[in-house]
């Protein structure tokens, strides 16, 4: 018998009193019989907190990556693995979870040998654990916190706080989001890195190069698909940094079929990209617009090889019918709704009751997650029906 903490212990023959009084016949037993002892002096439950973990926590642990607890003190903490965000709660349970360091489990007490006896420690008594949910990564600080450093242009750099600066580090430390989260994002915000830390561009600078990319592209009589890299930068390197120019290219930018006569590739504009832009130009001036002069306002401000198009709205505004029944464009970046899901969904049906599947996929697909995805989501916080052919989705609880 193994030796314990403990002022007393049971023999073989109390043992098998027990079996008998039970009316248990020891042959249906396996060999191992394992006596549990309360070591109240190891208080445990101080040291150690019992943490629930789903398949891919585990998975993680098994593989060796790291699971990190993220957050300020202003925070509520999360779990994060290299990919994944988890939002952590204590949770009580009416049973207790006995801590029992080196027990048995079924196959190790299969042993072909005489009824033996091995006891064992209780270190500690649990009745709270901490239950894991997959979450959306919590990015609302993210631009908050690189604001103050965004990049404005060359000549504005000489007023930038070192201190306020943001490495990778201490992004990663404040930010509470997965390491692949928090890469997605920086790509997803227009965040650049200069000189070791990262770096917002700001809207007025993003709207001065692109205007500045785009005359380069009148000017050259390029088609959409022959933007040539080299010769954008040289036009544009007297005030923008390098790696400020690769990421803003890379935004409006996707490889061409096409090459220069090196052999390099060049390049295609994002009409899409490049149109969504402009416009929030145009609502800067005027968030509410009549819809035909919106549409002329927009075409005359993009390049004529560059058509604008009314699904290039779709995030950024909505286009419904006044009380005077005069078709509307209103300013609704995505960007300004709540991230709680309920309330960002009773603001979109505020906004218009019925959506189609296209026009409200912008608003809400910042809000899956590895198992909710957008049919999802519009399967449990909205309502569809289908008018002329056309499937739309609207408030769950309304009229």
């Amino acid at each position: 018998m193994e030796t314990v903490k403990a002022s007393y212990s049971r023999t073989m023959e109390e043992v098998q009193e027990s079996l008998k009084l039970a009316v248990i016949n020891e042959s249906d037993l396996l060999n191992v019989t394992q006596i549990l002892y309360s070591a109240k002096e190891h208080n445990m439950q101080e040291h150690i907190k019992l943490l629930e973990l789903d398949e891919n926590l585990i998975e993680a642990v098994n593989t060796g990556d790291s699971l990190t607890f993220q957050g300020t003190e202003e925070d509520s903490v999360v779990l994060c693995t290299k990919d994944r965000t988890y939002d952590i709660s204590e949770a009580e349970t009416s049973n207790s979870y006995l801590l029992v360091p080196k027990l048995n489990l079924s196959q190790q007490t299969n042993v072909d040998t005489n009824r033996i006896i091995k006891a064992y420690n209780i270190c500690g008594i649990f009745h709270t654990y901490y239950e894991v949910k997959e979450c959306r990564p919590k990015l609302e600080k993210l631009l908050n916190i690189l604001e103050p450093t965004s990049f404005k242009g060359i000549e504005y750099e000489s007023s930038i706080s070192h201190e306020l600066l943001y490495d990778w580090h201490r992004l990663k430390n404040e930010i509470q989001a997965s390491e692949a989260e928090l890469i997605q994002a920086l790509n997803n915000y227009l965040i650049t890195n200069i000189d070791g830390y990262f770096r917002l561009i700001s809207f007025e600078f993003e709207v001065r190069s692109l205007t500045l990319m785009l005359d380069l592209f009148e000017e050259n009589s390029w088609e959409i698909d022959e933007v040539d890299k080299e010769i954008t930068y040289e036009f544009l390197k007297e005030f923008i940094y390098k790696p400020v120019f690769n990421t803003l290219f890379t935004k409006y930018t996707e490889i061409s079929e096409k090459l220069r006569k090196d052999g390099t590739p060049l390049y295609k504009y994002n009409e899409e990209k490049c149109c969504k832009t402009l416009a929030k130009v145009l609502f800067v001036a005027s968030p509410v617009t009549e819809y035909k002069q919106f549409m002329k306002s927009w075409n005359i401000g993009t390049p004529e090889k560059i058509e604008p198009k009314e699904e290039y709205l779709y995030g950024i505004a909505i286009i419904k019918w006044n009380n005077l029944m005069e078709k509307e464009i209103i300013s609704f970046p995505e960007t300004d709704l709540p991230i709680d899901i309920d309330e960002r969904f009773n603001k979109l049906f505020k906004a218009k009751k019925k959506w189609t599947v296209q026009e409200i996929t912008p608003y809400i697909t910042n809000l899956t997650t590895h198992k909710m995805n957008v049919n999802a989501l519009l399967t449990k916080y909205a309502r569809y029906s289908i008018i002329n052919g056309i499937k739309y989705y609207s408030s769950k609880y309304g009229n």
